[in-house]
């Protein structure tokens, strides 16, 4: 995906990003980073472009504290992360990660009751719960290899706070 088409998608429009700054990388490539309009403190984004600002990775990072666990979750955060994964997914990979996307819109705490149409397959359905418990801060990390793209939710540290960083990095050489 070109960058010029990212600045085009819901993640910059609704969510108001704009660039703070750029710098070279060794390989070339060019990292920019971003803010949103609201919330700036607990939220952290970087793109990866080539000379022709083709995105080869895309990284959100956002406070755990901010996007809550499993008793309670932050509804903007989970907007946030939906976003960023469908605007930053290749393409090709979209339908394909579409259960990840769903998964992190259908999140809620525990007091919350979902019911179910219809049950999901069981690789599936563990392939979900495994997403889910990263983004609630209950297991390290979640990650899916697509044909185009790599989607990589985990926990961390980082500036000695415990945040969730989803990394979405391009497979094209």
């Amino acid at each position: 995906m070109e960058y010029s088409k990212l600045k085009e998608t819901e993640l910059f429009s609704f969510f108001n990003f704009t660039e703070i700054g750029r710098r070279a990388q060794s390989s070339g490539m060019m990292e920019i980073h971003l803010k949103p309009g609201g919330f700036q403190e607990f939220i952290d984004v970087a793109m990866k472009v080539d000379r022709s600002e083709g995105v080869h990775e895309g990284t959100l990072v956002l406070d755990r504290d901010w996007i809550g666990g499993p008793m309670t979750i932050n509804p903007f955060g989970k907007d946030l992360a939906k976003s960023f994964v469908e605007a930053v997914t290749h393409p090709v990979d979209k339908e394909k990660a579409s259960s990840v996307i769903s998964t992190i819109w259908g999140l809620s705490g525990s007091a919350d009751r979902i019911l179910y149409l219809s049950e999901k397959p069981e690789a599936e359905q563990k392939q979900i719960e495994k997403l889910a418990n990263v983004y609630f801060g209950v297991e390290k990390c979640f990650s899916l290899e697509l044909d185009k793209c790599r989607i990589l939710i985990e926990n961390i540290r980082d500036v000695g706070r415990s945040r969730l960083r989803i990394v979405i990095t391009s497979l094209d050489k």
